[in-house]
């Protein structure tokens, strides 16, 4: 493993920035699972970064029935 990065103060609240939008993108997504609004299919066939690097357990759960 490399060592880890020095990053100045505008690229940490980039990546923070970053990291904040996919949780919000990735709660969205299960919460609209789990209220049934979205199925797992158009997830899986969804083009954003985020979902498609989304650990599957947290899909699974998320699924009416299963979570």
């Amino acid at each position: 493993m490399g060592a880890v990065p020095q990053l100045d103060n505008e690229q940490r609240r980039a990546a923070l920035a970053k990291a904040v939008a996919v949780r919000k993108e990735r709660a969205e997504v299960r919460q609209a699972l789990k209220q049934g609004r979205l199925s797992l299919r158009k997830v899986l066939d969804s083009d954003s970064e985020a979902v498609g690097k989304m650990p599957v357990r947290l899909l699974l759960e998320a699924l009416p029935g299963i979570g």
